[in-house]
């Protein structure tokens, strides 16, 4: 009851942040948990995936990984121009699907078409506006917990918990795009939309990280910023006080716990990176996050074909349909 009660008062808080301070709770909530819940969700991927990837797949998806960490660094360095980056990166992520795609068809055909239409999707986002396109994922990453439930989870317990996932990640978010939720809190004069904790510059120079440029002049601007806001820090609050609990740390708690204290040194040494200089420390870190954002969509694919039950592995049904 008390864990319950608990999750109710954060999400409620959280929304309540996120509407009424969206720049100070995007500001700090990225340099609080930002690296924390790339390393953790990292952590979760490769302990609860990697067996069934097998090693020729994870090797072929670490060289398109490894790639599009050069790309990032080669944009914060200035040695490319943006968008010829972020074409090559979102390029590099339709090669990790169709890398999946022969394992996703010999499961089910369905699974197959369906790989094939994700990459038709992105190279369509590519070629008609790759900065929307990656603008969009970043947003739609926040939702991935929901595919982690989903793969983890079954019967019962997985349909309550779905449940819930589509009051947190779908109608709270719609709510505060609603814009009702502002239009309360300003008549208590709860609202400052420029506040923040350390300096960042303004909302205006933010906006773009969740808000396209045709939007960003309009109303409903800061209500969309406020929504994505609101996604994000769920997102962190799954992956730093979930995933780690569904993992068996019995056999290795030296090592977990070796990485625990690593990962919070690393933590607190961008965090005060990110009070000192926002914008460029930001830019390092989305070479880390880009990995662990990307990496996760091949793995969620793959999730639907090999579940963890089975005795086959990715690399076992990719051989098979080689053989065949």
């Amino acid at each position: 009851m008390m864990s319950i009660f608990v999750a109710v008062a954060l999400v409620l808080t959280s929304a309540i942040l996120s509407v009424a301070f969206p720049l100070a709770t995007y500001t700090f909530t990225l340099a609080a948990f930002g690296l924390t819940h790339v390393l953790t969700e990292l952590h979760y991927v490769d302990n609860r995936f990697r067996q069934r990837l097998g090693n020729n797949l994870c090797w072929r998806m670490s060289q398109l990984l490894i790639l599009i960490i050069g790309l990032r660094s080669l944009q914060v360095l200035s040695l490319i121009p943006t968008w010829l980056s972020i074409t090559l990166e979102l390029s590099c992520v339709v090669a990790l699907v169709i890398l999946v795609i022969p394992v996703l068809a010999k499961k089910d055909w369905r699974l197959g078409i369906f790989g094939t239409i994700l990459c038709l999707l992105l190279s369509f986002g590519i070629f008609s506006s790759a900065t929307l396109t990656l603008l969009i994922f970043a947003i739609l990453h926040n939702i991935t917990p929901v595919g982690f439930i989903a793969e983890r989870w079954r019967g019962k317990t997985r349909n309550y918990a779905l449940l819930i996932c589509v009051v947190v990640f779908i109608l709270i978010p719609l709510l505060i795009i609603s814009g009702l939720p502002n239009q309360v809190l300003s008549s208590f004069g709860l609202v400052a939309w420029e506040a923040s904790l350390f300096p960042v510059g303004g909302l205006d120079n933010h906006l773009g990280v969740f808000v396209p440029p045709q939007l960003q002049n309009e109303a409903i601007a800061i209500s969309l910023f406020s929504a994505a806001v609101f996604l994000q820090t769920m997102h962190y609050a799954v992956v730093i006080g979930v995933l780690p609990k569904w993992e068996n740390h019995q056999k290795s708690q030296i090592k977990y716990h070796l990485f625990t204290w690593v990962v919070g040194f690393l933590s607190v040494i961008l965090f005060v990176s990110f009070t000192r200089e926002f914008i460029h420390t930001r830019a390092v870190y989305g070479i880390i996050a880009a990995v662990h954002a990307w990496v996760e969509i091949p793995i969620l694919l793959l999730s639907l074909a090999i579940p963890e039950n089975s005795q086959m592995s990715f690399q076992s049904i990719s051989s098979q349909k080689l053989s065949n």
